[in-house]
């Protein structure tokens, strides 16, 4: 009669453990970096931060949020729970159709209220644009766009957060405004 086959025994938990290991290593060293990599950064105080061709100078208080910004592209800063974004972004149409864009996103998109009409603003510098209000049940904001046809360049500025404390971060957010002009060196 023909006996079975025997099968030699292998040992499966070296190898088991070894991945075990190197997936608690990768984890683990993920959540250490996370832990240990800050979200905010201060800004120092009197000189000028740029987005790519625009450029400001934050008003005191005020920390870039790491996360959420984008090098050349956005840049976020936060005091409490209020936020200021500098957006850039290359446009080659007309001044009106961001901000029609930018309306419709808030108002059916986000379920926020346009207050009022679209207004002009110029600054010290002579930046012009369009700028208009909106606000939310627990929210309020200001948004402000510049669009600069013969550059093909768009600068959109948005200041918001919840309604206690808004008139101070609006303030700083005016501030911080007026000192930006687009000419910096791309």
């Amino acid at each position: 009669m023909l006996q079975p086959s025997r099968r030699i025994p292998y040992r499966t938990w070296p190898g088991a453990l070894a991945i075990l290991l190197a997936i608690a290593a990768y984890v683990g060293g993920l959540t250490f970096w996370n832990n240990h990599t800050p979200g905010s950064r201060p800004l120092p105080a009197g000189e000028t931060v740029s987005v790519a061709h625009a450029r400001f100078e934050p008003a005191p208080g005020w920390q870039m949020d790491v996360s959420r910004s984008k090098a050349g592209q956005s840049l976020m800063l936060f005091k409490g729970g209020h936020k200021f974004l500098v957006t850039t972004h290359l446009w080659m149409g007309g001044p009106d159709g961001p901000m029609v864009r930018q309306q419709r996103l808030m108002e059916r998109g986000q379920g926020l209220t346009v207050e009022g009409d679209v207004s002009d603003f110029v600054t010290g510098w002579g930046l012009q644009g369009k700028t208009f209000a909106y606000y939310g049940a627990k929210l309020a904001g200001r948004f402000w766009q510049v669009v600069d046809t013969p550059r093909r360049s768009l600068v959109q500025i948005d200041v918001y957060g919840p309604t206690d404390g808004f008139n101070e971060a609006l303030a700083d957010a005016r501030r911080m405004l007026d000192s930006m002009d687009l000419e910096a060196p791309l």
